[in-house]
């Protein structure tokens, strides 16, 4: 009932994942969110905290502070899962400017190291960082550039389920 209420509230969304840049798009809309995928989170004496995401996080450091990319490891795409879901809903909360939480249908398009496919494992941890971030539905994609003026979810979800 209340995925449903926060639905209404939601925008069906694209994300593009890259080493170097996270874009997050609406589908039929001009909304998008787009940054580094950097996280910069400090140790203090009540534990961990995120002081930043994106280029400002990038720009930080000092002794108690760890920068990093979550999504940029030499063997696999996404090396620290819980940072990459922080960015992720960091992304969605920015782009949705709402106080209700959003629960979009949200496709996932990892643009590099996809050759060969992904695994059941990859698509899983792909999925698994959608829903994380707050989506009520992911459909994970391989393929060309999505233009989110053009299509829209169902649309893309079809060609998905059709290969």
């Amino acid at each position: 009932m209340f995925t449903f209420i926060r639905s209404l509230f939601s925008h069906d969304l694209l994300f593009e994942l890259s080493e170097n840049k996270l874009s997050i798009k609406a589908f039929s809309s001009d909304l998008s969110y787009e940054d580094e995928p950097y996280i910069a989170i400090e140790n203090t004496k009540k534990g961990e905290v995120i002081k930043a995401i994106g280029k400002e996080a990038k720009s930080l450091s000092g002794s108690n502070i760890r920068v990093l990319n979550p999504f940029k490891h030499n063997r696999s795409f996404v090396a620290d899962f819980m940072c990459a879901e922080k960015i992720l809903q960091h992304g969605m909360y920015t782009l949705h400017k709402s106080k209700i939480k959003p629960s979009p249908r949200v496709i996932v398009h990892q643009l590099e190291k996809t050759d060969g496919g992904l695994t059941d494992i990859e698509e899983r941890v792909l999925r698994e960082l959608a829903l994380g971030a707050g989506a009520r539905e992911v459909v994970i994609y391989l393929g060309s550039k999505i233009n989110t003026n053009i299509e829209d979810f169902d649309k893309v979800k079809s060609r998905v389920s059709a290969t």
